[in-house]
């Protein structure tokens, strides 16, 4: 055990497809947790969103790297006795089917408990485990729109927006993993274990809380903040301004040459440009086209403003310092390609070490899996034959 690998010897079984649970199992898999993953014979469906990459997306890349696959139809009653059979040696155990189907499969937490007994079991849903929307499927875009987020993220056709990332999917990876973490820490004042309820729809009231308790003391408003804060347009580009004091306001008017928007009562402070952003943003934005991003983010910083050239993916990869603070290390994958794949924040990390962990193939370890459970060939074999296992290197597809 170490700082790099804390969690080595720690033992996680994931039945979750999808992202938000595969990437909370994944955290601890990163962090030296021995995590079996089990997928349906066709492979985890998070294999198929996106660009496909031999047997992987960047998706599934992200959340099931260091991990062990074996494909398991739990359809059958032998596949969901072996869920069981492995279950009975870990520590957590990650799910997301809608809730109540675990149960019905005999694999929920009650089923679980009765064969280990201090279980953590994490239960990801979009909804939650109770509730009115319990039954209810809890896509990305349906939770971006039910929590608020597309509301706060209108684009300049006045429309909300959903944001061009798995928000809810990625926040609720990573409270579930805190949870799990939490309750592993408490694990030995306890007497039995434990049902984490982590839903897409809680995760994103904990991620939005100010903007839901700023909306509610401001009885409903839509608040500007720190106006005129935005994205401005550059004869080459985009930068993205930002002011944290009043005096920033006053240095913005000086080094875009406009002192006389200082005194004007419009733009006093931050509420009454918030109310007159309408007048005050063409100004600033007829200004900043007049510039590249360049030259405006050098000016911005001589006078102490916080500003920046607002980057694509390609910008940020190319940037000195993300190439030097090696935040994004290259990875190969067979059948994939070699590709930069950024680290985890804060884990501990040896000078010229390479912290990509390879993700498996659909079933690739099903075997080693089987064996080390006690399994012999016949065992395989009679499970093969009746469909609850599937071993993509015995040409069974997968």
């Amino acid at each position: 055990m170490s700082y790099r690998t804390p969690y080595k010897g720690l033992k996680i079984l994931d039945i979750s497809q999808g992202f938000a649970g595969p990437y909370c199992a994944g955290i601890f898999a990163l962090y030296g947790a021995d995590v079996t993953k089990v997928e349906p014979p066709e492979g985890d469906w998070i294999r198929y969103i996106g660009s496909r990459f031999g047997d992987h997306t960047a998706l599934s890349i992200v959340a099931n790297r260091a991990k062990r696959s074996i494909c398991l139809n739990l359809k059958i009653a032998e596949a969901r006795k072996l869920v069981l059979e492995m279950a009975k040696d870990v520590d957590i155990m990650v799910e997301s089917f809608r809730p109540g189907v675990a149960a019905r499969l005999g694999v929920g937490f009650d089923a679980v408990k009765e064969v280990n007994s201090m279980i953590i079991y994490v239960a990801i849903s979009g909804f939650g485990q109770t509730g009115p929307y319990a039954q209810r499927p809890g896509s990305d875009t349906v939770i971006q729109s039910y929590s608020g987020l597309c509301s706060i993220n209108k684009g300049s056709d006045g429309i909300p927006h959903r944001v061009g990332v798995l928000v809810p999917d990625a926040t609720t990876g990573i409270y579930a993993f805190q949870a799990a973490s939490a309750a592993l820490a408490g694990r030995d004042d306890e007497e039995e274990g434990i049902l984490i309820d982590a839903s897409l729809t809680q995760s994103m009231g904990a991620f939005l809380a100010p903007k839901i308790i700023e909306y509610s003391l401001e009885g409903g408003r839509p608040r500007i903040l720190n106006a005129p804060a935005g994205s401005y347009e550059t004869a080459d580009g985009y930068v993205g301004l930002a002011l944290v004091k009043e005096q920033n306001f006053a240095s913005i008017c000086h080094c875009l040459g406009l002192p006389e928007l200082i005194d004007d009562p419009r733009y006093k402070n931050f509420d009454t440009r918030a109310e007159h952003m309408s007048t005050l943003s063409p100004i600033i934005a007829s200004q900043i086209k007049k510039r590249t991003s360049k030259e405006w983010v050098k000016l911005f910083r001589e006078y102490g403003i916080l500003a920046e050239r607002i980057y694509d993916f390609g910008d940020w990869l190319e940037d000195e310092h993300i190439q030097q603070t090696n935040f994004a290390p290259k990875c190969e994958i067979a059948n994939v390609g070699t590709f930069p794949l950024p680290i985890i924040p804060g884990m501990a990390q040896e000078e010229g070490e390479n912290m990509v962990s390879v993700p498996p193939t659909p079933g690739q370890h099903g075997r080693e899996i089987l064996e080390n459970l006690g399994h012999n060939e016949a065992d395989i074999k009679r499970m093969l034959a009746s469909g609850a296992l599937t071993l993509p290197q015995e040409g069974v597809d997968s």
